[in-house]
């Protein structure tokens, strides 16, 4: 099935410098007790586009996607953080940590920055945001702020700002507006997830630094963590994904992950038509998550579904995969994925679509396609419906990835 887009198209702007990106769930295996356990979750983020640049990813992640265990952290540091080749965050560094101990099971996400700065329109220094999510005896928490040394709007300084109260928008002339020290937290039935982020900008007019339509979360962080259950869920989906060797030059495009499920709700991300700059052109792209956690079974559903791929001369018609696991309280696990591409062509020229996993394509002096790339393990699966590797610039684009898992 195609996706349904109703978006302008979108032209993908270059991202300069990217420092880490979102990776793919960490394979993991685990006891087949069916003891209930804890899940967390987290991230910290120098800078994320939040529309408008398709292929500007997160950049200086600290991540931990989903796991049981109390004492997983990631660290990121002294990095510049880039959107639209504008160096807009300097020395960035980001933390998120997982705790057990007398506060009760919980997670806390950092960023820091030296400063922000877009030109003489907007200077923020000394910047960090942080929050924290937690359970303890049943009940859930959490704590979220963002303080900074100095805020300068144009050439006034405003001092009252330097511990914003949540929430705050102030007017940027020349550029548009900022939401300061945006925080919140969402209570679930599964557990508690909390946010905050240092500075959101929105460019309203045009201006040298950013395309106007573009919003901009800067120091960016996330915490989440489950009450008890049989077993975490865990996975993500996107789109596509490009790399040069192990960099990163196009990150996840509606790209979706979890720990807690969504209640059985379905959640769909989508991005209209855009250009992956000199790989590719990549039709709408959309993903799906669906997953509930509970005391006596926990499960979990990914979707990808790309409408095309046009590589040179190589055009791929639509692309859909998926990827789901499941537990229940008597120790049983079920794992599923499913992969599938409507036609491969190179100028008139028909290819056949290989069947089976990991099959492959080769098309002299073109690409080498794989089809239905999947990898198992005991309570994970994970499939890439097609990985093209693109011959002449040593690039490899991952189409319609999906994964899911469950621990504990």
């Amino acid at each position: 099935m195609r996706p349904r887009i109703g978006y302008k198209k979108l032209a993908a702007v270059g991202v300069a410098a990217v420092v880490g990106v979102a990776s793919t769930i960490a394979l993991t295996s685990g006891s087949a007790s069916a003891a209930p356990v804890y899940g967390y979750s987290g991230y910290a983020f120098g800078t994320d586009v939040q529309t408008g640049l398709a292929n500007s990813g997160p950049q200086v992640i600290s991540q931990i996607s989903c796991t049981t265990d109390a004492n997983r952290k990631a660290e990121n540091d002294l990095a510049t953080a880039n959107v639209n080749e504008q160096a807009i965050a300097r020395t960035v560094k980001t933390d998120t940590k997982a705790f057990a101990d007398e506060r009760g099971n919980g997670v806390t996400s950092t960023a820091t920055a030296a400063d922000i700065k877009l030109g003489s329109l907007l200077s923020l220094t000394g910047a960090k945001t942080t929050t924290t999510a937690w359970v303890k005896n049943g009940n859930l928490h959490y704590t979220g702020s963002t303080t900074f040394a100095g805020v300068k709007i144009g050439n006034v300084v405003v001092p009252s700002l330097l511990k914003a109260k949540p929430n705050t928008k102030v007017a940027v002339p020349g550029l548009g507006y900022v939401v300061l020290n945006r925080v919140g937290g969402v209570k679930t039935e599964s557990g508690i997830y909390s946010y905050a982020q240092a500075v959101v900008v929105h460019a309203t007019v045009k201006n040298r630094y950013l395309p106007v339509g573009v919003d901009v979360a800067v120091l960016k962080t996330r915490a989440e963590v489950t009450k008890p259950a049989t077993a975490m869920v865990m996975g993500d989906a996107y789109g596509t994904k490009a790399s040069v060797d192990k960099l990163v030059t196009s990150s996840p495009t509606s790209y979706q992950a979890t720990c807690q499920g969504t209640e059985g709700k379905t959640v769909r991300v989508a991005v209209a038509e855009l250009n992956i700059p000199k790989v590719a052109h990549v039709g709408g792209v959309y993903t799906t998550k669906n997953g509930r956690i509970g005391a006596d079974k926990s499960d979990v559903n990914f979707t990808s579904h790309v409408a095309g791929v046009k590589v040179g001369n190589l055009s791929i018609g639509a692309i859909e995969s998926a990827a789901s696991a499941s537990k229940t309280k008597d120790g049983k696990v079920s794992l599923n994925s499913s992969s599938s591409i409507a036609s491969i062509k190179v100028g008139n020229k028909v290819y056949p679509v290989q069947t089976g996993e990991n099959a492959e394509l080769e098309i002299p002096g073109i690409a080498k396609l794989t089809f239905n790339q999947v990898v198992r393990q005991s309570r994970y699966i994970s499939v890439n419906a097609l990985v093209i590797d693109v011959y002449s610039l040593n690039t490899k684009v991952v189409v319609g990835h999906s994964a899911a898992g469950v621990i504990g």
